[in-house]
This record gives structure tokens, sequence and C-alpha cells, in this order.
């Protein structure tokens, strides 16, 4: 049996909350100890407590929290992890310094984000301590990390993962449209993403009023909740959406939603990898989102969705119109993206974890002997 510490900091519900909790699943499952540190009042603190998994609640209230460091390497000295995995950003920072007062066991750090390393002397001296691997979730984050000065050869692949949910009935299809102000004829756009800076809801809303002038029956939904929501919303009412776009808030039925809408749209500027399109394309939706970081990876261009270049919100509406004109480029490409979906389960990239930390353990045992 193998302990392993994962510490995250992040207190919203988003995907890589969503891939902690898939991940220690998988762990307990097949008879290792995971356990968590993280703030207390966050949400995967609260959902890893209800099924049972020991939580450590640490604040982590910003990058050199001090307290957290002491707190966090109070619990390393508690349970003595073999390994310890650092989930976020901040949770890195923490962790790196925790290390440095605890004895540390083998070190594992998941990147989700493309963007480089931060030029400052923080950050570098951040990614001067001792890490024995890295997890990236894509292709396009190891590049980025790379480009960065990071060591390639600490540097491993190991892309998200998701569940595949049941299907819905068509008879729930029809009801959960209609309860949202959707008939049958319909075609629903479905965006699933924080209302933050880097998703490009502006760049979506604008899409979406050029192309609804030419697909009356285009509707969007967008689920989420964030910073930009009053801002978002503003925007809406300025360009005449209010009754093409609705605004769902923070759900927790989001794969049922998959199910009702037709096609799933993120423009966002920056995506590691996008599980949340994972998840769609499980559901067999066709996609349209932006060229950009790791969705290249997983949306395969005119067979499981339609790429479009960043910051082109007319391009996007290109895109749009053909999903809500085609509903056999919607069935083919959606069938064609179930099928790709199947590729990135949540229990392959478990395994691929298990490689890491394997990789991890032995580059630590050769620096303790």
């Amino acid at each position: 049996m193998t302990r392993i510490l994962h510490v995250d900091s992040e207190r919203p519900w988003r995907g890589g909350q969503r891939q902690v909790l898939l991940l220690m699943r998988r762990q307990r499952a097949r008879g290792d100890d995971p356990h968590l540190a993280a703030p207390g009042e966050g949400a995967l603190a609260a959902r890893a407590s209800k099924e049972g998994f020991p939580v450590h609640p640490v604040p982590m209230r910003g990058a050199w929290d001090l307290r957290a460091v002491l707190a966090l390497a109070s619990v390393m000295r508690a349970i003595r992890p073999e390994i310890v995995h650092w989930q976020a950003a901040r949770a890195h920072a923490i962790g790196a310094m925790a290390a440095l007062i605890e004895r540390a066991p083998a070190r594992v750090l998941s990147r989700r984000v493309q963007f480089p390393v931060r030029r400052s002397v923080g950050s570098r001296l951040l990614y001067a301590l001792p890490i024995d691997r890295i997890a990236a979730i894509s292709g396009a984050v190891r590049e980025a990390l790379v480009r960065s000065g990071v060591d390639a050869a600490k540097i491993d692949v190991v892309p998200s993962g998701i569940d595949v949910a049941p299907g819905l009935s068509p008879a729930r299809r029809l009801e959960l449209r209609a309860e949202l102000g959707c008939a049958d004829p319909d075609v629903v756009g479905i965006n699933v993403a924080a209302l933050s800076p880097g998703k490009s809801h502006e760049d979506l809303l604008r899409a979406t009023a050029i192309a609804s002038r030419r697909a009356p029956r285009l509707k969007l939904w967008i689920a989420g909740e964030g910073p930009l929501e009053e801002t978002l919303r503003k925007e809406q009412r300025t360009l005449g959406l209010d009754g093409t776009v609705t605004f769902l808030g923070f759900r927790t039925d989001v794969e049922a939603l998959l199910r009702a809408a037709d096609f799933f749209c993120t423009p966002t500027s920056s995506e590691g990898l996008g599980s949340s399109i994972l998840e769609a394309m499980a559901a067999g939706l066709p996609v349209v989102a932006t060229r950009v970081g790791g969705i290249p990876e997983i949306v395969e261009d005119g067979r499981t969705g339609v790429l479009v270049p960043p910051s082109d919100p007319a391009a996007f509406a290109e895109s749009m119109v053909a999903m809500a004109a085609r509903a056999d480029l919607r069935r083919e490409m959606g069938k064609s993206g179930r099928e790709h979906a199947g590729r990135f389960s949540a229990d392959r990239t478990a395994e691929g974890t298990y490689v890491v930390y394997r990789a991890a353990l032995k580059a630590r045992r050769r620096l303790t002997v």
C-alpha cells in the first residue's frame, strides 16, 4: 500500500479538482491510501470528505503563505506519505517550501496550464527547488514548460481523464430542454467553464449575436460561475441576446445538460487540454473550439469538431451557423467524438500517473542513497 498526499490549493470546483477526485477514487480502489491537504472550506475538501477520504485542512491563502507551509509540513510529518502530489500552482509553492522543512517523500507536480512559467525570481526559484517528476496534461503544456527552461527529462505527458456518465432518456432530454426554455426544433450550443478571464466568453456572446441572425433557432447555454458574470450579463443585454443566451450558473447536472444540448462550444484563449471538451465528446456532442493549447490534441478538426482561430468571433459564428444548420454534421461528428473520447478515460489517466509515481520514487531513492 502506498500513501499519497495530494495537495490542492483551489477553493472552487473546476476541472482540476474533478481530476484530483477521480484519481483518488482509483487509488483507493487499487488498495492505496490517498490523503488530501486542501483549504477546509473548498469544494474539493468537502467532496473528498463526504466520500470518506482523509482530508487535512490547510488554508493556503497565497503562494508564499508561511502558516500554510508550516501546517503542510506538520501534515507530512504526521502521515508520512511516500509520495506528495502537488495539484496547483499555489500548492506547488507551499508544498516545495514544506518539503524543505520536513523530510520529503517523492515529489510530483501536475501542470494543467499552457502558459510558460513566469519570469519572476520567485517562480524561477520555485522550479529550481527539487521536483522528481512533472505530469503535464498535454503536449502543449509540456512544450511551454520546456520553453521556460524546465528539464524536459523530468516531464511526462498524462492527459486528463473522464468518467462516462449514463445516457439521458429522450423524454428527460425534452423535459430538461423545456425547463430551460428550449423547444425540440431549437439547436442548443452549450459552454461549461468558469466565468473568468481567459475563457473568452465575450467572444462567445459576440459570435452568438452574429450567428443568431442567420440561425434563428440557435440557443446557447452557459454553465458556470465566476467574477465576470455581471459583466457578461450586461454584454448579453447590450447584444440583444436575452431570448437566445441563458446563464445557468453552477450546476451539478452538467452530464445531463450535455446530453440535452446539440453541440459544445468553447472560445477560450488558453487551455491546457480541456476535460469539459472530453466530457462533451463522450456525451456525443460535436465541438466548436479555438485552436489553442492542448485542444488540437483532443479535437480532430473536421472529424469530431471544428477548430477556429482564437479571438475571432466572426469565424466562431460561421461554425456555430454550420452546426445549427446541419443535423447530419452534428450526428456524424458527435459519433466520432464519442468514439475518440473513449481514449481519455480516468482509468487511463490513473495508470499514467502511476508510471510517473514509479519514476519519482526511483529518482528519490537515488538521491537518498
